[in-house]
């Protein structure tokens, strides 16, 4: 068995080939003829009605053979017919019809008696056209998906990857299914992670428990299983969705992850060191935020040719603020004399802070899949808030009020909630450490048997995302390039990255804080590729459009694949064809 090694990455190498940096540059990116994997051709494809009344089927049991993972099977605890309902328009935001449908919800009973149930819901449209969208949840789940009508609508876990003027999936004929990955909590208090069925579940086995059993469902309903089947998820959802790529791919045909927090491990242990150690003098106050934010905006602003509020070059960026280089980029808004005095500087102290929070977390021994560090953060929108997530300031020896990641770490990874973060060592837990990474951090790049499948997978990540982290999906497309080479890739993935954009999407030219474009229909970019083989653009084009009809474009922009990024050429910077997609 050969050994996996350690990936050794900066955001500002860019180990890639030179015919795959012509293509970025020249838009021509992608296999075609023979190297194109097969698709699912489904233009003839009838819709389908059910064969039996959805009414019918409450109180049905689906046995635990029916579902590949172990279970004690599954009830239906409700089945309703919703009749259609037409299109509402509020006074923010539309409402889009949806047909008449099916909604069941269901559980699955663990194993474990003392683990929680697995809460899924089915939403299948009266005239189905044979597939499915699986949705993933958001933050630490404990709770169906909000709205399994839209991916992309409020209370979706798909922000900025459905355009306010597009019809819900569920209208289309899709059926739409999610569950809440095994505990019904949503909050931080995250007991339910002390369990080990349930803590599985929620690293990856709930995802295809529910799969199997919404399946079974739409088997018993219309007596044919899905033709066609998509994972689509954002944040906790994205990680889901690179999570069936690599441990369930023969069960999906398309997936779209936004956002993801793949390496969540990592993530989360980071997330608690760089919180501890925000006590004294290293805490950064919400006042001087704007400050280091304008710095930043000073030295990267115009990397991508345009001194627009909106950092475009984010590896030229990442680079110039590599904390292992010699020179300090935070050195023009140093502190006379190292010393805080006051909210336009930061002193030698909290410099330090920024340095560790961009400086990469080498671990000293390996994580699942062979990493062994956790890339720094990235820059951008500093001015904004929220990038550090500790206010105020914590006395010393305080519990860091850290929400989703201490939870994660104290109940999930440590196994006790009682432990004092601020004297978490990565030395003293590297056993649990290690175990955790197997269960949930998704950065498996072996995707052979997902590849095979003819699988297709679009994964969009924002570069001032300090939620996730997109060095480190980088750093996982870098793996794959690395195990298949750069053309095999091109048939199956396409890794797109909005610079400037936020851990939802959403992009801002600062300090102005006007919108500047960020919606993209993902949807339709990944079932036109499964369905009728029309491979994603090297640069869709994304727009700041309003969330009202006539739905006005103030703005368009192209969307690079990395590590390509938007560089203004010439012309009307709001405008898509000002720019072109470049790694220069």
């Amino acid at each position: 068995m050969q050994k996996k090694r350690a990936l050794a990455w900066r955001p500002s190498s860019m180990r890639i080939g030179a015919a795959a940096l012509a293509c970025l540059s020249l838009g021509a990116c992608g296999g075609s003829g023979d190297d194109e994997p097969t698709f699912v051709d489904t233009s003839a494809l009838p819709l389908q009605a059910p064969r039996t009344p959805c009414a019918a089927l409450a109180g049905t049991s689906i046995p635990a053979a029916a579902i590949a993972l172990p279970t004690s099977g599954a009830t239906v605890t409700s089945a309703a017919l919703v009749p259609a309902a037409p299109e509402v328009v509020g006074a923010a935001r539309v409402t889009h019809a949806l047909p008449e449908h099916c909604r069941i919800l269901g559980s699955i009973r663990p194993v474990d008696p003392a683990a929680p149930p697995i809460n899924f819901q089915l939403n299948i449209p009266t005239q189905w056209n044979q597939k499915t969208i699986q949705v993933g949840g958001g933050g630490l789940n404990g709770a169906i998906p909000a709205n399994l009508a839209a991916i992309g609508a409020s209370g979706s876990p798909i922000s900025g990857a459905f355009p306010p003027d597009a019809p819900y999936p569920l209208a289309s004929g899709y059926a739409m299914f999610g569950g809440d990955s095994g505990h019904q909590v949503s909050s931080t208090a995250a007991d339910w992670a002390l369990n080990d069925e349930a803590w599985t579940n929620f690293g990856h086995a709930a995802l295809k428990k529910t799969h199997d059993a919404a399946f079974a469902l739409v088997e018993a309903l219309y007596g044919s299983r899905p033709r066609v089947s998509y994972f689509m998820g954002q944040s906790q959802g994205g990680r889901e969705a690179m999570e069936v790529a690599q441990r369930y791919p023969e069960d999906y045909d398309g997936i779209v992850a936004t956002s993801p927090l793949i390496g969540y491990t990592a993530h989360v242990v980071h997330k608690t060191l760089l919180a501890a150690a925000q006590t004294g003098p290293r805490w950064i106050p919400p006042a001087k935020q704007a400050t280091i934010g304008a710095e930043v905006l000073r030295q990267c602003d115009s990397l991508d040719g345009l001194a627009d509020g909106v950092i475009g070059n984010y590896l030229a960026c990442a680079a110039r603020f590599d904390p292992l280089r010699v020179a300090q980029p935070y050195a023009a808004i140093r502190c006379a004399g190292g010393g805080d005095t006051g909210d336009s500087c930061v002193s030698d102290s909290q410099i330090e802070l920024l340095n560790q929070m961009h400086a990469p977390l080498r671990f000293g021994f390996e994580l699942a899949n062979g990493w062994s560090e956790f890339p720094g953060y990235e820059l951008g929108r500093e001015s904004e808030g929220g990038w550090l997530n500790i206010t105020p300031q914590p006395s010393l020896q305080a519990q860091p009020a850290l929400g989703q990641p201490g939870a994660t770490v104290s109940y999930g990874i440590l196994k006790d909630p009682a432990f004092n973060l601020s004297q978490f060592t990565v030395a003293a837990f590297q056993d649990r450490i290690v175990q955790a990474s197997a269960l949930i951090d998704s950065t498996n790049t072996d995707l052979s048997r997902f590849f095979a499948r003819g699988g297709r997978l679009i994964i969009k990540a924002q570069g001032s995302d300090y939620a996730s982290n997109p060095h480190t999906v980088m750093r996982y497309y870098d793996g794959l390039v690395q195990r298949f080479g750069q053309r095999a890739v091109d048939r199956h993935v396409r890794f797109y990255m909005l610079p400037n954009g936020d851990h939802n999407g959403g992009v801002q030219s600062l300090p102005a804080r006007t919108a500047e474009p960020q919606v993209v229909d993902l949807i339709r970019m990944s079932t036109d590729w499964v369905e009728k083989n029309v491979l994603p653009a090297d640069a869709p084009v994304v727009s700041a459009k309003e969330a009202l009809p006539p739905y006005t474009v103030s703005a368009t922009r192209p969307m690079c694949r990395y590590p390509a990024y938007p560089r203004y050429v010439a012309g009307d910077a709001r405008q898509a064809g000002s720019y072109r997609c470049t790694v220069e």
